[in-house]
């Protein structure tokens, strides 16, 4: 080969390798054929050139993805900010929310002292006159104060009976103010379950005379004593019996029974009257409810006896509640802890009943 084909091959050599340099990946060098060692640097020329594309190209891919991985952190990002000012706007919302609430509840706990104030004023208020009414209705009658008619004395019965429920009336809000300012006081004693269910049955039972009506005991002799306020849970006791005998038919029978159960006392009221419908067992128990208005206005009542004696039954650590079937009658149940609510609570104010519940 002459000198200057050799010198052609080299600039051609030197030609691509600056191209390369340049950034040019796909040129390559023309084999001469002559198998020599210029032909030998030319392959080589061309390897490194190929591995140069080849890690070239790589780079480009890593770098096309590595793009498309910020991308998607911008985008991340963006939303992750966006989250975060949702987020602050509902922190702040809820902040304002809150506040209202409170300022909300701090009314109502003035209006339910209000309202509190006003009940224990007003039935303390009543008492008064309401005694002295009494007191002279009872001198008319026993005509200590003077003769009086056969006409005179059924009129002054009547007028007895309705002073009787509307004392009974006032005696109620006074317990229900009570209970709904924590205030009712308990005076717990030693209690025979079975003297205390009978006696109160007994005071019962001529009131159930007057519809014919039948109540029958049957208590357990192995009751325990328990430490309550003897004269509240009769309160309860004559609660139930009279909305038993209330809404049961003439003739028709109550049955009262009591056994230990476990750590409580069982008691239970049960009646075949007219029965109380499912969606509405619980609410007899919350203050001046009445299941059917007009049905229960014909009988009377202000629809506080029940309201109490669940205040007064969770006063002393029990439970009430009423399983009944409409048109078969109502069982009405409470319990009362064995170990009683204790000497230590005597005169003490009793906390912790349920707002609404009383």
């Amino acid at each position: 080969m002459d000198k200057t084909s050799e010198e052609d091959r080299i600039n051609e050599m030197t030609d691509t390798i600056m191209k390369v340099a340049r950034g040019e990946y796909s040129i390559q060098i023309k084999s001469s054929e002559e198998n020599d060692d210029l032909d030998s640097l030319a392959i080589g020329i061309n390897m490194m050139i190929d591995d140069i594309r080849a890690s070239v190209e790589e780079v480009e891919r890593e770098q096309a993805m590595s793009d498309e991985k910020i991308i998607e952190l911008e985008q991340s990002e963006a939303a992750t900010l966006s989250i975060l000012e949702d987020m602050y706007e509902i922190h702040e919302r809820l902040k304002k929310t809150q506040k209202k609430i409170k300022q909300q509840n701090i009314k109502l706990k003035k209006l339910n002292q209000i309202k509190s104030d006003f009940l224990n004023v007003t039935s303390h208020e009543l008492r008064t006159p309401m005694s002295a009414i009494k007191g002279y209705i009872q001198m008319i009658k026993t005509q200590t104060l003077g003769e009086t008619t056969k006409e005179q004395k059924n009129a002054l019965n009547i007028v007895l009976r309705n002073i009787n429920r509307l004392d009974h009336l006032i005696q109620d809000i006074l317990d229900i103010s009570r209970l709904e300012s924590e205030t009712l006081k308990l005076i717990p004693e030693k209690t025979n379950v079975k003297t205390m269910v009978e006696e109160t049955v007994e005071t019962m039972q001529s009131s159930a005379d007057l519809k014919h009506i039948t109540i029958n005991t049957v208590i357990e002799d192995k009751i325990p004593e328990i430490t309550v306020d003897q004269e509240r849970i009769k309160q309860v006791i004559i609660n139930t019996i009279s909305n038993a005998i209330k809404f049961s038919p003439d003739g028709s029978i109550i049955n009262v029974r009591s056994k230990e159960n476990k750590d409580f006392i069982l008691v239970e009221i049960q009646d075949f009257g007219r029965g109380i419908p499912k969606d509405k067992q619980k609410k007899i128990f919350e203050t001046f409810y009445q299941v059917d208005s007009g049905m229960d206005r014909k009988f009377g009542g202000a629809g506080l006896g029940l309201a109490i004696s669940r205040g007064i039954i969770l006063a002393h650590g029990g439970e009430i509640w009423v399983e009944s079937i409409v048109g078969k009658g109502s069982i009405f149940y409470f319990t009362l802890p064995v170990v009683g609510i204790g000497e230590e609570f005597k005169g003490i104010d009793i906390f912790g009943l349920e707002n609404g519940g009383v």
